[in-house]
């Protein structure tokens, strides 16, 4: 199996327009995203979840933001266009199109649309480069946009995709403190209900998919040599100049001692914004909080791949 993250990125065939961070969540993005938006070209936008989500061992599927827009009007037509405007400029909160709602005026939105060609690429690129205010590069960080990679790359072929790698019990670890009971759906508090037996499922869907990331890392760097790469989490954070160097020649910017300037929006052991500058000792973390028959299920289930990686098992 091969490692991108260890080789260098090479430099990329013609000019970056876009760059989509994508993985399992708590492997790096945010870290990833605030390095690359340190740089006065690029702003990565939060999480679109434009595309669907394959959830529970990948048998239900849940709509991306662009299937439930269809379902309330084709933007296509102007009777259609206006009505999927009205539902984005009536939600609340801090998700990404109800900040688009709320730092971007409707008609004008609406104007450039119309001037488009009103598919749902430039629904999404019109997002991102409100965000984006005038930067020369645009991207958004949704991690399960791993699995529509061809399709963003058909979209934008000037792209730039970053999946970011974690060792799957720090990624394990991590989701289970950050989770929030009060979000829980009726499903997911009854599972919990289970204890060792939900604990156990937990485990062999994390494994599952870490290990549908390997596959998709193999076959992306691939097919997709020069627009594609690997970050592990771990390299971000025991190396991190190198890491942001190579990040950036990857992108096609010139690296900055910003980059490195980072404070910590959302670790699982400390509180949100609490942390100043990039942590080596999270790589370790994990090693205090899971048991002994959850490293051994990891183990033998993601052996190969762990070592292929260069964790320890």
């Amino acid at each position: 199996m091969a490692t991108s993250s260890r080789r260098p990125a090479g430099r990329p065939s013609d000019t970056t327009t876009h760059i989509f961070i994508v993985g399992l969540p708590r492997t790096g993005s945010t870290l990833t995203r605030g390095i690359l938006n340190a740089s006065p070209e690029i702003w990565v936008a939060g999480e679109s979840h434009f595309f669907s989500a394959p959830t529970r061992l990948g048998l239900v599927r849940r709509p991306g933001y662009a299937e439930r827009f269809r379902r309330i009007g084709d933007i296509g037509t102007d009777s259609g266009l206006a009505l999927v405007l009205d539902h984005i400029y009536a939600l609340r909160g801090k998700s990404f199109w109800a900040r688009l709602a709320a730092e971007s005026d409707r008609d004008s939105v609406e104007r450039d649309l119309r001037g488009s060609a009103r598919t749902d690429r430039e629904l999404l690129d019109l997002a991102m480069m409100r965000f984006a205010r005038g930067r020369r590069i645009r991207g958004e960080k949704t991690p399960h946009h791993v699995h529509h990679v061809p399709t963003l790359l058909e979209w934008f072929p000037g792209a730039r995709i970053i999946q970011t790698f974690r060792d799957p019990r720090a990624v394990y670890t991590s989701l289970r403190r950050k989770e929030r009971p009060e979000k829980l759906t009726g499903v997911g508090r009854a599972g919990r209900r289970l204890g060792p037996v939900f604990d156990t499922y937990s485990i062999f869907n994390l494994a599952r998919s870490w290990r549908s990331m390997a596959r998709l890392h193999d076959a992306y760097a691939r097919r997709f040599p020069d627009h594609y790469t690997l970050v592990r989490f771990e390299d971000l954070v025991t190396s991190p100049e190198p890491t942001a160097r190579r990040l950036s020649e990857f992108v096609g910017v010139p690296y900055a001692d910003a980059m490195l300037e980072q404070v910590v929006h959302n670790s699982s052991f400390m509180g949100k914004g609490s942390g100043d500058g990039i942590d080596p000792t999270a790589i370790d973390r994990w090693r205090e909080h899971l048991s002994p028959i959850a490293r051994s299920i990891f183990a033998r289930l993601c052996g190969n791949e762990l070592e292929a990686f260069g964790y320890r098992r």
